[in-house]
């Protein structure tokens, strides 16, 4: 259809001479208005119709994905209930009579101990002592059943004095290099539970240490019909970095721990663990500030007022009637001779020594320490 044009002639002021111009209007043929309208029209409910096929395809998608996890999750409980497990998230303390709550205690090392180190190459390894402020966990809820590990193999019928590796040395006494991060999982229900309370405090704990004695042994101090009470002694350490930065040992003297379990029920009736704090230092610091292990090694011994982990409640370890015990000194003292060998030798300060060799008529070996010999941190 042919466009039809129309001129049209104004004038801006009417009686003047002005030159007038012609004014072109184009005029869209009939129809052609009605058609864009419907075009566009139609072009938006097109996009209306994708925009509801889109949402409803990811509905479904959502609806395939909740699906498959509630069936996943109903598969998984029928999986536990006939194999007479009980998920972590579902399982109440309050209903299981046997459970114990362990709480800890940690005092963070000093800054001052560290102000002669602090240089430019070793203030980024210090960084995971520095920034140790608290025990990694509070408290925890322990099953009581789980300390039936640290029971002799007589159980009840053990006699006190009775003296047991809980973990042997495993690395045949071989060397074991410092730069290293991640410690091995523990295997075995002695590791499983040590590894556990250990990891109250920081979550890098090693039970095999560096450097010799290794392990843990324990002892039984007293018993009655019922209970035992048990001390042990565990030497374990710490790994406080991770890449990059170089590693950064923190082994303490010992840890000290003492059991009072039913041995029949597993009842666990006292429970502690600690650092011993009754020599003036007991914490032993090994960092590297290189790749080479022999020339990178910095070291330093301090002390740590408090790291220990124990049960509250009112039951305390002196409200019990024992039958047969020994002495706490005496327990102590063999669990020293039980992990280290030379203290199958009678030690003697230097005042008794004096005294012994000059009534024996034999020369008095005198050794000066930093450390105390019977302790890791040494």
């Amino acid at each position: 259809m042919a466009e039809l044009r129309k001129r049209r002639y104004d004038v801006a002021f009417e009686g003047e001479n002005v030159e007038v111009l012609p004014v072109e209007r184009t005029v869209m043929p009939k129809g052609t208005e009605n058609e864009e309208h419907s075009k566009g029209q139609t072009r938006g409910e097109r996009e209306m119709h994708q925009i509801d096929q889109n949402s409803n395809r990811k509905a479904l998608y959502l609806f395939i994905i909740l699906l498959g996890v509630c069936v996943s999750t109903l598969l998984y409980f029928w999986f536990l209930q006939q194999n007479g497990f009980t998920p972590v998230w579902t399982w109440d303390p309050s209903s299981e009579p046997s459970v114990i709550t362990v709480y800890t205690n940690f005092t963070p090392l000093q800054p001052s101990a560290f102000l002669s180190f602090i240089d430019s190459e070793s203030r980024q390894t210090l960084h995971g002592v520095l920034s140790w402020k608290m025990a990694a966990v509070s408290w925890s809820w322990v099953r009581s059943r789980s300390f039936g590990a640290l029971l002799p193999a007589g159980g009840i019928s053990a006699e006190p004095g009775y003296v047991w590796k809980l973990l042997p040395d495993t690395t045949s006494n071989n060397f074991m290099f410092s730069n290293k991060y991640v410690p091995p999982p523990p295997s075995g229900p002695v590791e499983e539970l040590l590894f556990h309370l250990l990891s109250l405090f920081h979550p890098q704990p090693f039970l095999q240490s560096r450097y010799g004695p290794r392990g843990a042994a324990a002892v039984v101090q007293a018993k009655n019909s019922d209970c035992l009470d048990i001390w042990f002694r565990v030497h374990a350490e710490f790994q406080l970095n991770t890449p990059p930065r170089w590693p950064l040992w923190f082994t303490p003297a010992a840890f000290i721990g003492r059991l009072i379990i039913n041995a029949t029920d597993l009842d666990v009736k006292f429970f502690s663990l600690h650092v011993p704090t009754d020599k003036p230092l007991n914490v032993d610091l090994e960092w590297l500030t290189g790749p080479n292990e022999d020339e990178d090694m910095e070291v330093t011994i301090t002390f740590i007022r408090e790291m220990s982990a124990k049960t509250a409640g009112p039951v305390s370890s002196s409200a019990f009637t024992w039958t047969q015990q020994i002495q706490e000194e005496e327990s102590l003292m063999l669990l020293e001779k039980e992990l280290y060998q030379f203290m199958q030798v009678e030690y003697h300060n230097f005042t008794e020594a004096y005294r012994a060799a000059s009534y024996q008529g034999q020369p008095v070996h005198s050794l000066v320490l930093w450390g105390v010999l019977g302790d890791q941190s040494c």
